[in-house]
């Protein structure tokens, strides 16, 4: 199950909560109001050799370009 994100818009309260994508928002645990889903930041990092292999950071090629 992912951790989510929540923030009251009411209260500013913060808060970490595991949960599944489909069950509705929670509440807050402070004011009782629904909480709204923050964007979290990600980890995904490209790292070592041979990722580049995949196309990881090349330009789209156009007909008629030169190298």
């Amino acid at each position: 199950m992912p951790i989510y994100d929540f923030k009251c818009e009411h209260c500013d309260y913060e808060h970490e909560i595991f949960k599944k994508m489909d069950e509705k928002l929670p509440n807050c645990p402070f004011c009782g109001r629904s909480m709204v889903k923050l964007m979290s930041a990600t980890n995904f990092i490209l790292n070592g050799k041979n990722w580049e292999k995949d196309g990881y950071g090349l330009r789209n090629k156009k007909k008629g370009d030169k190298k």
